[in-house]
């Protein structure tokens, strides 16, 4: 049993040692709920909402941003799954991608 609970909390940890964080810089961009997240390494993400909560400008995000697809994004009060369209060195090429 204790193995079991050890696993259980190693797994959850492991997804956030491997998970990027973010912050929320444009909201509702070109259709409702979407965003572009910047990461903490610079990039900037084009994620359409899929369903769960919006984000909101100034949301400290965590997940899969720069990988494609439905992805699970985190904040610290809610989750919701958006389809990350493309990830970009700046603003105005995240936001070509959400608007095309």
């Amino acid at each position: 049993m204790i193995k079991l609970i050890m696993g259980v909390i190693l797994y959850g940890v492991s997804l956030f040692i491997f998970a990027d964080e973010g912050e929320v810089i444009k909201e509702d961009v070109c259709g409702t709920g979407n965003a572009i997240i910047k990461t903490t390494d610079g990039w900037y993400v084009a994620a359409k909402h899929s369903s769960g909560a919006y984000l909101h400008e100034g949301d400290i995000v965590f997940g899969n941003l720069k990988t494609f697809g439905f992805q699970d994004i985190t904040r610290d009060d809610d989750k919701a799954n958006f389809y990350i369209e493309d990830y970009e060195k700046s603003i105005s090429a995240a936001s070509k991608e959400l608007c095309e």
